[in-house]
């Protein structure tokens, strides 16, 4: 079968291979994979622009549905036909204070496809069946692949962060986290949803109006802390949600957020962030980060969509073969689309 392979742990040592159909153990499933979505840190993967080891050899990805071809001696639960999607957790030691207390994703023996264990960028993977959930019958297989960026804003806002009815929300970010994050503030109920954005972001703010926000902004274009201070009681925002991640993004979330509300930062920046953290303290703010989901969330969120509370073929601009894998990162780089899909 064809797949995506980062061979080395360098800049752009990225390429198709030809691999062999993955063996499955007895707990496991094979699954046919249908579609595939990129993900913003298979780019960085790609180019080594991340803060975490890549056990290479490895096939990328970990957003994908498909069907099942083959289950292992143990399985029950499951029969080949089924459509199914999955967790990123492809392992974890399940005997953990984490995992016992439904924390396995901050198990300190996991391993995600993509990062430690071969992912989705491929016709076939094999998927413990622990972590497989069920397609609605109303969802399509191009849709569900995109379930688990719905997971990340998800338990980013509904799990650790707080949101009441007619709250003030301020999303930095418009790229698909940002985007799903806009909706699901929607879902509970913010009043005042601003989304923020920078110079190339037009198309994804655009989107950000689509799918609830009041305002989308370009940072290049206005000053985004007057305008924050302008709205209501002058005081920020309740929730400012960091999608970005570097430190310009967190110092402005500091400058924006009010008095004993939060930052839910989920955008990874690993440079040293080189400024007080002081306003945090005058603020008695707090600061809130947030990392993947639980099976929980992943079955909450499956009945969103399938319920029509939101809908993942909005955010899909581009789908592509797998041979054209390299476009479609180019596209995630230079925002020129919002989702991209591979078909194996």
């Amino acid at each position: 079968m064809k797949a995506v392979v980062k061979y080395a742990n360098q800049d752009g040592c990225t390429e198709i291979r030809d691999m062999a159909v993955p063996e499955i153990g007895p707990d496991d499933v094979l699954v046919e994979v249908a579609y595939i979505g990129i993900c913003g840190s298979d780019p960085h993967i790609h180019h080594q622009d991340v803060s975490y080891p890549i056990a290479v050899p490895l096939v990328l990805g970990h957003e994908f549905s498909g069907i099942i071809a083959k289950v292992g001696s143990n399985v029950r639960d499951w029969v080949a036909g089924e459509r199914v999607t999955a967790e990123t957790h492809a392992r974890y030691c399940g005997k953990c204070a984490m995992c016992r207390t439904n924390r396995y994703h901050l198990c300190r023996e996991r391993k995600g496809f993509g990062f430690g264990v071969d992912g989705a960028f491929a016709k076939y993977v094999s998927v413990p069946s622990r972590i497989l959930h069920k397609v609605p019958d109303n969802v399509s297989l191009r849709d569900a692949s995109l379930t688990e960026p719905l997971c990340v804003a998800y338990n980013a806002l509904v799990k650790y962060s707080r949101i009441n009815p007619g709250d003030f929300v301020v999303i930095i970010g418009p790229g698909p986290i940002g985007l799903l994050c806009t909706t699901v503030a929607k879902l509970q109920g913010a009043g005042e949803i601003i989304v923020v954005g920078s110079d190339g972001d037009e198309e994804r703010l655009a989107k950000a109006l689509e799918l609830g926000a009041t305002k989308a902004v370009q940072s290049s274009k206005q000053n985004i802390a007057e305008l924050v201070m302008s709205i209501g009681d002058a005081y920020g925002a309740d929730l400012v949600v960091d999608t970005a991640g570097p430190s310009a993004t967190l110092k402005l979330a500091l400058e924006i957020v009010r008095p004993a509300g939060q930052i839910t930062k989920i955008g990874w920046g690993p440079e040293p962030v080189n400024f007080s953290l002081d306003q945090l303290i005058a603020k008695s703010a707090r600061l809130q980060g947030c990392f993947s989901h639980t099976w929980d969330v992943w079955e909450k969120c499956l009945t969103l969509m399938a319920e029509g509370q939101v809908d993942l073929s909005k955010l899909i601009t581009h789908e592509l073969p797998i041979e054209d894998w390299k476009r479609g990162f180019e596209v995630i780089e230079k925002s020129q689309g919002i989702k991209v899909v591979l078909v194996p």
